[in-house]
């Protein structure tokens, strides 16, 4: 019995010294292994992987133990494994630790990766449980990408252009790519570089790049024209591997040489100050231009400081410039800047009849900006109300200045109390307001005028600037609904009481016959009907008016009646 162990160590350590099917044809040394798959198996237990199948079959007969449960002489460890593929058996081997096998198909490496020590409590009989991780590897192959990229998408037919691709390989495979080449193809005409390189080797996860720059061809219409890599390489297994990329570009004819307009202001000045605004004009053509039509306008907020009219006519000769200035002046400031409008150029080429426009440059108005409101606290009346007016002054500008603003009382109304006027010295994002007490002495409507601010352009020296509130509109109270007629409400107009009397209608007395001994009842007396008061409102408008009639007040008179009149007016 020990003699057959013995022969069947002998034989497994054979095949476990460098064990390779002899079937294989190729030098593994060379072989890159890519991704795969690991497992702990025991006896009879299978690892599964793209159609390969390890069983493990065999392990070291169990040994007796020694008094701490291990084993009395090491083990020689190794594992045995049935390898099939597609459920095709291709080979049984024996493996130590850290060997491996290589399928004759040369694609799959099963390594032996860890078994118990030759120690280890797993070889005992009474604890014997051995096992092995094993994992499978499939060969690394190469991946090849490819790409081009040129400078631009489009180019003109000039000259001097030039057209710059570059060809990137890129391996991002899981070995190296052997006896590569790659090739351009493109009916480009070349200018600098070659269209085909060789390497040795791309290494997996490198890449190499080569530029060619190639001449744009003269051309009377629009091309597009394709450029065309292929690269091709081998592994070890001397497989062949291609790839390839093209990109299109489009040449277009040499277009009309457009000229250019520009347009320049300050970039900031203050209220007081004016702004110097230039156009500039470049023939970019080879070619003379005439009958060139320049204008401009002034933009909100800024007055011209000249008779010129902004209309401008002129010839240019090849490559030629023209330019032209005029003076502006600010009415109001601008913290956030002005954008002045684009002036426009018409034209006519040897071709074409052109409208371009320039760039819109801005312009930052350093000063006070004085902005007036006026408000009422109530917005209908009657004659005799009282009216709160308040005024506000808001600095929107980025400097400060003293203002002063004066309001107009109407002449329907009377000051009660507060002030019309206030002068102060506010600074920027600051509000100054007043406010008074107006009473209303004739019906409405009634217009409170605009209340007026003058404040400096920018200091004392400068000269003054106006502002102006809008104009308050106050109206007729609306007549007030029943509801809101009630006792105690604040909006109850006068009260007159009219009878509205039941009407009673004549009793018609029907024929009763008398009969002796019956006692005939009294008649009744109908009650006299009840006078119920209905208010009905009426407005203090319409008794004025009432009482001028009685008074005569409508037409001309004289004497008591005049003063009743007047007194009454009052």
């Amino acid at each position: 019995m020990r003699s057959k162990l013995l022969i069947k160590l002998v034989i497994a350590s054979l095949i476990i010294s460098g064990f390779v099917s002899p079937a294989i044809a190729y030098d593994v040394s060379t072989f890159q292994w890519g991704d795969g798959t690991s497992g702990r198996l025991s006896r009879g237990e299978v690892l599964l992987y793209n159609g390969y199948s390890v069983k493990v079959i065999d392990f070291p007969a169990p040994v007796k133990s020694n008094s701490m449960g291990r084993p009395v002489e090491a083990v020689g460890t190794f594992v045995g494994l049935n390898i099939s593929k597609n459920g095709q058996f291709l080979a049984t081997v024996m493996l130590k630790q850290s060997d491996y096998y290589i399928t004759s198909d040369g694609e799959i490496k099963i390594t032996a990766k860890l078994l118990p020590t030759q120690d280890g409590k797993e070889w005992v009989y009474e604890s014997y449980n051995p096992w092995a991780d094993i994992e499978i590897n499939q060969r690394g192959i190469p991946a090849l990408e490819v790409l081009i990229n040129t400078n631009y998408n489009e180019y003109l037919s000039l000259e001097n252009t030039e057209i710059t691709a570059t060809v990137t390989i890129k391996n991002k495979g899981s070995a190296d790519l052997l006896n590569a080449n790659s090739e351009i193809k493109t009916s480009l005409p070349l200018k600098r570089g070659v269209l085909i390189n060789h390497y040795e080797r791309i290494k997996k996860g490198e890449s190499v790049t080569e530029s060619i720059v190639f001449a744009a061809p003269i051309i009377t219409e629009l091309k597009n024209y394709k450029i065309i890599a292929n690269v091709t390489g081998h592994d070890v297994k001397d497989l062949l591997y291609t790839s390839e990329s093209s990109k299109t570009i489009a040449i277009a004819p040499e277009p009309d040489q457009i000229p250019t307009i520009r347009k320049n202001v300050n970039s900031k000045i203050y209220l007081e100050e004016y702004a110097m605004v230039s156009i500039s004009f470049k023939n970019n053509g080879n070619y003379e231009l005439t009958n060139i039509s320049v204008t401009d306008i002034i933009p909100d907020g800024f007055v011209l400081i000249s008779n010129n009219s902004l209309h401008w006519k002129f010839t240019i000769p090849p490559q030629g410039e023209w330019d032209t200035r005029y003076l502006i002046r600010p009415t109001e400031a601008n913290k956030n800047g002005v954008v002045l409008p684009a002036a426009n150029a018409e034209f006519r080429t040897k071709k074409e009849y052109y409208t371009i426009q320039s760039n819109q440059p801005s312009i930052v108005v350093h000063g006070p900006k004085i902005t007036l409101t006026k408000q009422v606290d109530i917005s209908s009346i009657d004659k005799g109300d009282t009216v709160t007016v308040t005024v506000s002054a808001v600095n929107d500008g980025s400097t400060p200045t003293t203002v002063s603003v004066i309001d107009l009382l109407p002449i329907e109304g009377t000051l009660v109390s507060g002030l019309t006027s206030l002068e102060e010295f506010l600074e920027a994002g600051k509000t100054a307001r007043f406010s008074y007490s107006l009473r209303i002495d004739t019906g409405p409507p009634v217009t409170l005028p605009a209340a007026t601010a003058e404040y400096n352009r920018l200091d004392a020296r400068s000269d003054m600037l106006t502002a102006t509130s809008t104009k308050v509109e106050l109206l007729k109270k609306i007549q007030v609904s029943q509801q809101a007629a009630k006792p105690g409400n604040a909006n109850q107009g006068t009260e007159i009481f009219k009878v509205a009397p039941t009407p009673v209608p004549t009793p018609v007395l029907p024929f009763t016959p008398i009969i002796e001994d019956e006692e005939v009842p009294e008649p009744q007396i109908t009650p006299e009907p009840m006078i119920t008061k209905v208010p009905v409102q009426v407005s203090s408008e319409e008794i004025q008016e009432i009482v001028n009639i009685l008074l005569g007040c409508n037409t001309p008179t004289t004497g008591e009646s005049v003063i009743a009149c007047r007194l009454l007016q009052q």
